[in-house]
């Protein structure tokens, strides 16, 4: 496919360097010259320079024939201007970042469909989105789900005192019996490794683990510490992210303190926060945490606009005795470094954006998918085609390539926890890890 990607910011480029790995023949534009500069010697794509609103610049970027224009700047009314542009151009599918909720409304987003956007998305609700799975799963540092949520891909880290520490997956199984969930991949020391019935778990590996939803509470607390349901959270910063999520956890029950520098910004924000406890301060101000008793808090989530102000706090509550602290962050290359730190979880507003473009862009025979943070390993969940050649075939005869698993299989209302005569039939959802190389394999067999 043909695709423009309108933007070279962090976003753009990590969405360009995706689809072109996948085969596509990508125009990236963007008006910055040191953006372009940069794209041209990163990436594998065509790289322009000027405003890829502009029809002069699409047309010059040869962008008529494309089968996708993604707009992906930081200011909203290019993003827009840029997608009804496209349309003009006769570009089928159309796909815009947008901030300004007033966007949204019933009527703004009507209109903005009339005009040429296919899709908006709102790269703030994306993250908030992000931290309410991770509220969700206390214990978890990723959630991702999959098969209309009934599968869940869930990371943690592997508590020193775990009693699974020394036992191979063998050996796990003998003793629990078979576990209702798949071990898909151990990140340790920087590398990912896909694990084998003779891999052991060692403290401090972050694992992931797919399976059914509902079970997933009961699984982690046998590899991580039990932690108990949330029921007190305190956010830092009034923005947009931290105002979804305020509601979210409001409406199921949790009690909300909300912390913002700005008095003004505070008040503004007070009517629609009716049940949030809002208080003015600084969230690095170690007095003002004391006195809002942090160590009574099982979650404790940094949301402003400053990175460095949410790492700084976030390590301040946890040294106070925050239960569970969440970073956001801007910089997607901090995410592997926050747990390093001492933080549990980071929420890259980028990445989250990064990836709603993608999942609605690969729709189809790719149902959903998630990429780890700290690499470019990916669970996709895929659609068995009538053409598979894995059809009526158990796991073990497929050669998989050594870089995937299998953590699903969906089969109408059931979830199955895949062994190796595991049979795949036409019209199972199969949930798969893999490592990049081994992705284009991994489609060729299940579609």
């Amino acid at each position: 496919m043909r695709i423009v990607v309108v933007g070279a910011g962090e976003v753009g480029t990590h969405i360009t360097s995706h689809l072109s790995a996948e085969g596509h023949d990508v125009i990236l534009i963007d008006d910055d010259e040191v953006k372009v500069r940069q794209a041209e010697q990163d990436l594998d794509a065509m790289v322009v320079h000027g405003n890829g609103a502009s029809l002069a610049v699409l047309e010059r970027a040869e962008a008529s024939g494309a089968d996708a224009i993604i707009a992906v700047t930081n200011v909203d009314e290019i993003n827009i201007v840029a997608c009804v542009t496209g349309r003009t151009l006769g570009i089928p599918r159309r796909i815009a970042r947008v901030k300004d909720n007033d966007y949204f409304a019933h009527r703004s987003g009507r209109s903005m469909q009339r005009v040429g956007v296919d899709l908006m998305i709102n790269p703030d609700l994306e993250a908030a989105l992000e931290i309410e799975r991770l509220v969700s799963l206390p214990g978890a540092t990723d959630v991702t789900d999959f098969g209309d949520a009934r599968v869940r891909m869930v990371g943690l880290y592997v508590d020193a005192k775990s009693e699974v520490l020394g036992l191979t997956l063998k050996e796990l199984d003998r003793k629990y019996g078979p576990l209702p969930v798949t071990l898909v991949a151990i990140i340790r020391n920087g590398q990912t490794l896909i694990p084998d019935g003779d891999s052991t778990l060692q403290p401090e590996d972050h694992v992931f683990l797919i399976g059914e939803s509902w079970l997933m509470p009961d699984v982690m607390g046998l590899i991580a510490q039990e932690v108990a349901p949330i029921k007190n959270v305190m956010i830092i910063g009034a923005g947009p992210i931290s105002r979804h999520l305020a509601r979210h956890l409001v409406d199921h029950k949790i009690h909300v303190k909300l912390v913002e520098l700005n008095q003004a910004k505070a008040e503004m924000v007070a009517p629609e926060l009716d049940k949030v406890l809002l208080l003015t301060g600084d969230g690095t101000d170690v007095d003002l945490l004391r006195s809002e008793n942090v160590e009574a808090m099982d979650a404790f989530i940094a949301a402003s606009n400053d990175e460095e102000t949410n790492i700084m706090s976030c390590l301040l509550a946890r040294h106070l005795g925050a239960r569970k602290t969440i970073s956001v962050i801007r910089r997607s290359n901090y995410v592997p470094l926050v747990h390093v730190v001492g933080v549990d979880a980071a929420v890259s507003v980028r990445l989250s954006t990064a990836t709603a473009v993608m999942k609605y862009f690969r729709k189809g025979e790719i149902l959903s998918f998630a990429q780890l943070k700290e690499n470019d390993a990916e669970a996709v969940e895929l659609l068995v085609t009538n053409k598979a050649r894995a059809i009526k075939r158990t796991l073990n005869k497929l050669n998989l390539p050594r870089g995937a698993v299998v953590g699903a299989i969906i089969r109408g209302t059931q979830v199955i926890v895949p062994r190796g005569n595991s049979q795949v039939f036409e019209g199972d959802r199969v949930v798969v890890f893999a490592l990049p190389e081994a992705i284009d394999e991994i489609q060729r067999i299940f579609t």
